[in-house]
């Protein structure tokens, strides 16, 4: 596991918070490394879409 160096405050609603501590539980894991995953996992998906877009659009100029 990563050395954790940084402190980061999240207001969630008990909503939220009930369904980050199911899911926590679910995976056998704390709600921070939950919540640490997630961001990586959304970050490196979003970066996936943007190159594949910019392939497409690379494509379709080619294509002119």
């Amino acid at each position: 596991m990563a050395n954790i160096e940084k402190r980061f405050q999240l207001l969630l609603t008990d909503e939220e918070l009930s369904l980050l501590k199911k899911e926590a539980a679910m995976r056998q894991i704390s709600a921070g490394e939950l919540i640490r995953l997630s961001l990586r996992n959304e970050i490196t998906h979003k970066s996936a879409i943007d190159r594949i877009q910019a392939i497409k659009t690379l494509f379709q100029l080619k294509r002119q």
